[in-house]
């Protein structure tokens, strides 16, 4: 089974990936997939990303993941329980057989865009910050308006796991 399991930057998606890993869950977090994801600029060019990236970057840019891509990495994992999120995340549900949205309170998740144990460097930022939230209000309101349900991001991976299963 195909499971995806996206939500904003802070919502946990890292960490609940990788305490399921090692439950000996094929979980996996979609930014440790090499060539899953880039950021383009308008044109689609490729882009590099700078870790104080500024709101003309953020307004101007997307971060997108490659469907072509995903869809040979699915066919070589029929089952996986895969963590992420993308600009593009609402073109790639119809790949996964379930699909859950975490959803994260905007104080919690600014709190764990500023945690030290962060390597993403996606919320170095206020400006980050905020346009975080921001992006995690609009995730929510199409997710709920598509029907996806959601899951507590404040919940031990373990509760989530069985949440899933169900």
């Amino acid at each position: 089974m195909k499971v995806l399991i996206f939500g904003p930057s802070g919502s946990g998606k890292t960490y609940i990936s990788s305490e399921l890993k090692k439950l000996g869950i094929n979980a996996v977090d979609s930014d440790l997939i090499e060539n899953l994801s880039s950021w383009y600029d308008g044109m689609g060019n490729k882009i590099a990303y700078k870790e104080d990236t500024d709101e003309e970057f953020l307004n101007n840019h997307q971060f997108l993941w490659d469907r072509k891509f995903l869809e040979d990495y699915l066919s070589k994992n029929p089952d996986i329980y895969l963590f992420g999120a993308s600009g593009n995340i609402f073109e790639m549900l119809d790949l996964f057989d379930k699909v859950y949205f975490l959803k994260v309170e905007p104080d919690l998740q600014k709190e764990r865009l500023l945690h030290q144990s962060r390597e993403n460097p996606m919320g170095n930022t206020e400006y980050q910050r905020e346009n975080a939230v921001r992006w995690s209000q609009q995730l929510e309101q199409k997710a709920k308006s598509l029907g996806i349900k959601f899951i507590d991001a404040t919940l031990e991976p373990e509760k989530i796991l069985n949440l899933i299963k169900q």
